[in-house]
């Protein structure tokens, strides 16, 4: 009997190693959050989605963009964002258009906050 209970202990004491963490990890993440700032007025009804001229954003290569969804002008949010031709990650970009949907009629004004996006720097 004591050599089957002293099996099971010495699995229950490997299956307790296996389930400690082998070492550290660290992630570090570089990111930078940037305003959209349109460029030009631009009218909208509701459920209207337009392309806004905005301010250029630099964008680095190899540089992740990552919009927030949370509205930050008072009729609608940005859903996209580009330049007239597009362009690999790994070279460097700008963002010189949005598209900004309208949840109610209104206007976006020139110098308006339409919206903001955090900006990952990779390797």
């Amino acid at each position: 009997m004591f050599r089957i209970t002293g099996k099971i202990k010495q699995i229950e004491e490997h299956i307790e190693e296996k389930k400690k963490p082998t070492g550290e990890f660290k992630l570090e993440i570089a990111a930078k959050k940037v305003q959209i700032i349109a460029a030009e007025s631009v009218e909208f009804k509701a459920g209207e989605t337009k392309p806004v001229k905005i301010k250029k954003i630099d964008i680095p290569a190899k540089a992740f963009v990552i919009l927030s969804v949370y509205a930050q002008h008072i009729i609608g949010n940005t859903i996209y964002i580009g330049e007239e031709i597009p362009v690999p990650s790994d070279s460097e970009r700008s963002a010189e258009y949005a598209t900004f949907t309208a949840i109610k009629d209104g206007e976006v004004k020139e110098g308006d906050l339409i919206g903001s996006l955090m900006m990952i720097y990779g390797e």
